[in-house]
């Protein structure tokens, strides 16, 4: 019973993320370890209250990396920066310096 419970709650949390509007850039990027890098996220809702930053890594599940509510800047750590423009409808995640244990898939949700 708990195995088919967790299967659908992790069903649930990869809807909610797959079903919401977003487009990120970009889509791809090749970075020498080092050198810093910016994700973007531009969404299409008009109202929102937080937008999340996931990290999937092959063969593991999507992990939270940010949670951000308001218009600023945030330093979430020594080399993760996220900023928030709700009248742009932007986000994007600053990495400096990146390492080899930053590649992965990075996702936004509203």
């Amino acid at each position: 019973m708990e195995k088919a419970l967790a299967l659908i709650i992790l069903w649930l949390q990869i809807d909610w993320v797959s079903s919401k509007e977003e487009v990120q850039s970009p889509p791809a990027l090749s970075v020498q370890e080092g050198d810093s890098f910016v994700l973007n996220c531009t969404y299409t809702d008009n109202v929102i209250y937080f937008l999340q930053w996931y990290r999937h890594d092959l063969g593991k599940g999507l992990t939270p990396l940010l949670l951000i509510q308001s218009n600023q800047g945030e330093q979430m750590s020594g080399r993760l920066e996220v900023s928030l423009d709700k009248s742009s409808r932007h986000s994007a995640v600053y990495i400096a310096p990146s390492q080899t244990g930053d590649s992965a898939t990075y996702l936004c949700a509203v």
